[in-house]
């Protein structure tokens, strides 16, 4: 993930009403809670990168559920295939949980990502790589066109633990056809 100001855009209201093709989307969700459901900020940053000019920071000051951030870009012009998703990411405290979610684009966008493709992962305080490797062969064009890649930090079955804040750094997203 090479991302850029000029490619980069918050939200806040919890719910994505636009589709904008090849950006990022950070966001933060309001739900249900009196004064939202999570609190955090997001940063793109070259102090921190694996790889390139810059990376994404993301620090959770407050969050009551694992769906609460997310981290997705839609995606158009993808054709059936077997491909492989993947990224780099740390964060301040040791053996935090992140996921990767490959979402079909009838999925409803607060989908947990619990089908059909979802790697769960432990990040370090070290840059580590994740990879998950996808058949979207059997999709039909109504679920390919529009898909998302979505990577959530903090996920976890139960809701998430503090101390609270905590930060990840993400780099080097790709979504590449399998060798």
């Amino acid at each position: 993930m090479n991302p850029t100001v000029k490619n980069y855009i918050l939200n806040n209201s919890g719910t994505q009403k636009m589709q904008i093709f090849g950006k990022w989307f950070v966001s933060f969700s309001k739900g249900g809670c009196e004064n939202g459901c999570c609190e955090g900020t997001s940063e793109i940053t070259a102090a921190a990168k694996k790889s390139g000019n810059q990376a994404l920071t993301l620090t959770i000051v407050r969050q009551t559920n694992r769906n609460d951030i997310k981290v997705f870009q839609v995606l158009k012009g993808v054709t059936a295939g077997i491909y492989e998703v993947s990224f780099w990411a740390k964060s301040d405290v040791e053996g935090c949980p992140i996921a990767l979610d490959v979402l079909k684009a009838t999925q409803a966008s607060t989908n947990n990502g619990a089908e059909p493709f979802t790697g769960n992962f432990t990040t370090s305080t070290d840059w580590k790589q994740f990879k998950l490797k996808v058949d979207l062969s059997g999709w039909t064009a109504e679920e390919i066109d529009l898909m998302r890649i979505s990577i959530r930090p903090n996920n976890t079955k139960k809701l998430p633990e503090g101390p609270y804040p905590k930060s990840f750094w993400i780099d080097d997203v790709a979504f590449v056809a399998a060798q």
